[in-house]
């Protein structure tokens, strides 16, 4: 039995002897770093393990291999004993791109860091980072170092006060590709996500080895999710295209695109039939800067850009849209929302008071991490709440959106087990109370027949601050509507339709109401009988 392991230990030295005899030192390293250039860090990283194979004891290599495995979308973890291998030989006189290079750069310290608290060895991660902050004399590294050291010492006092959530994933969703950003309407039985899995539109590959970003849309039966399809042809072409949110009766779709090199936002109708070309938002809203996500409620706009102006990196602004259709100026949300580090993925709750944003903040517990802020009776805005672990990870917790009831969350993340990549899950808050909201389903006739109003808006206003709620649009050919309203306020309901008289009625939503769903017949709806 020992000399058939003896053997066998014999054979597995002589091949990879033989393997790292067949390697090009020179072209793989060399081409490690073209990829990483292009951001593709799994072919990075086959050329980095290869040059690993050929010199175990090289420092460089092991470092280059590490970076590739801490940046990717798989096995992170793999990077810690590279990194503590490179660590073994850093030298700060480091001659970066050069094969001849076998010390590590004094960066490894600092990646080593991050590798460990991703992989939640948080007092490990902080021993890594002051041995950092010791060798690196640039300031702005070094305010790296203290912010990470922030997310350490703040994970750790997350763990110890974690709350009550069970997650399962969308398996019949998810590819072996990233699948990200689910979004859903009121009546949660449509989600709308975006994946760059095989048979794109165009069937093009971008320079990181995967297919360019395509929108799907999958709608629910019963307990189950169907099957994923392309949205439209109207909205996925042969470049990227992102969803980022839907308006709460499903009838609008705001998405990403990339146009020059900026990142601009569109919209889209749904006609009933098919969902309009997307058109991108008005100069109010997009800039020569980046917007990057949005939500939307009612008449209000939320949304990203990392314009100059800003508090720091990227930030969250607000946008309403007028009586005329346009969008106003766009407004900063201001220092108790925005910080210095970057603000991400905003979510308004469809009660219009409750908005849940990502942050990279010191207040993190690693990358972006969820807040959640309240609307004030004057406007202003409640101070942020990390929403703690294990909502929040080491990695980055961001594109995150809510049940009308705020008992499931749909978010997407990088998990152990996974399909692969990204995938999307949904989380149960079984700790966290019920939303205050009341979900309105109706349909719209004339009175004393099935005609369905054409071009009707439904406008909805708050009685005792006359402010305006939102206006809505029914689908043209069913009459269906979705209105979803915060309790303990009276609302004023009005119609406008050519040929149609409509009497306003009065909707109370008492104080004491937790989320419910209202839905009527159609000579009951909720917006009283349409005469003509």
């Amino acid at each position: 039995m020992k000399k058939a392991i003896l053997l066998i230990a014999i054979l597995a030295i002589s091949f990879q002897y033989s393997e790292a005899q067949k390697i090009n030192k020179k072209k793989e390293f060399g081409e490690v770093h073209r990829q990483l250039t292009l951001g593709n860090y799994k072919t990075a990283l086959m050329h980095a393990n290869r040059l690993n194979l050929l010199e175990p004891s090289n420092a460089n290599f092991s470092y280059l291999a590490g970076l590739c495995y801490y940046y990717s979308d798989f096995d992170k973890h793999k990077a810690i004993p590279l990194l503590k291998n490179a660590v073994k030989a850093v030298s700060t006189e480091h001659v970066e791109n050069s094969i001849k290079e076998k010390s590590a750069p004094k960066e490894a310290w600092l990646i080593l860091g991050k590798a460990l608290h991703f992989d939640y060895q948080f007092a490990e991660a902080i021993k890594a980072f002051e041995k950092y902050k010791s060798i690196c004399k640039d300031e702005k590294k070094q305010k790296e170092a203290d912010l990470n050291i922030s997310y350490c010492n703040n994970g750790i006092k997350m763990l110890a006060d974690s709350i009550e959530i069970s997650i399962y994933s969308l398996d019949n969703l998810n590819s072996e590709y990233n699948d990200h950003t689910p979004i859903i309407n009121g009546n949660e039985d449509m989600l709308i996500f975006t994946s760059r899995r095989k048979g794109s539109t165009g069937n093009l590959i971008d320079n990181d080895g995967v297919c360019f970003e395509d929108i799907y849309v999958s709608y629910k039966e019963g307990k189950n999710w169907t099957e994923p399809k392309k949205i439209s042809k109207n909205i996925n072409t042969d470049q990227h295209e992102a969803n980022v949110c839907l308006s709460p009766d499903g009838m609008e779709l705001f998405i990403y695109k990339d146009v020059g090199g900026v990142g601009n936002l569109f919209h889209s109708y749904f006609d009933s039939i098919d969902w309009t070309v997307p058109k991108p938002l008005s100069s109010a809203i997009n800039s020569t800067s980046n917007e990057t996500h949005a939500t939307f409620t009612s008449n209000t706009l939320y949304f990203t850009s990392d314009r100059k102006e800003g508090i720091g990196g990227k930030d969250i602004y607000i946008s309403k849209r007028l009586p005329t259709g346009e969008w106003s100026l766009a407004e900063n949300l201001g220092e108790i929302i925005n910080s210095q580090c970057d603000e991400e993925g905003p979510f308004i709750h469809p009660d219009g008071h409750t908005l849940i944003f990502s942050s990279k903040c010191e207040k993190s517990m690693g990358g972006y991490d969820l807040f959640i802020t309240e609307k004030q009776q004057d406007g202003s805005w409640s101070e942020p709440k990390n929403l703690g672990y294990p909502i929040n990870t080491t990695g980055d917790d961001v594109f995150y959106v809510l049940s009308p009831d705020g008992k499931r969350a749909y978010y997407s993340s990088i998990q152990k087990g996974g399909k692969g990549g990204r995938d999307l899950f949904v989380m149960n808050l079984l700790s966290l109370p019920e939303r205050s909201t009341v979900v309105i389903n109706g349909v719209v006739r004339v009175a004393q027949s099935n005609e369905i109003p054409k071009d009707i808006t439904i406008t909805v206003t708050e009685v005792e601050s006359n402010q305006l709620i939102g206006k809505y649009r029914p689908n043209r050919n069913t009459g269906k509507y979705t209105i979803i309203l915060r309790n303990g306020k009276k609302y004023k309901l009005a119609c406008e339709a050519d040929n149609c008289a409509f009497k306003e009625e009065i909707l109370e939503v008492p104080e004491d109401a937790t989320y419910y769903e209202l839905s009527k017949p159609i000579y009951l709806d909720p917006l009283g009988i349409i005469e003509k």
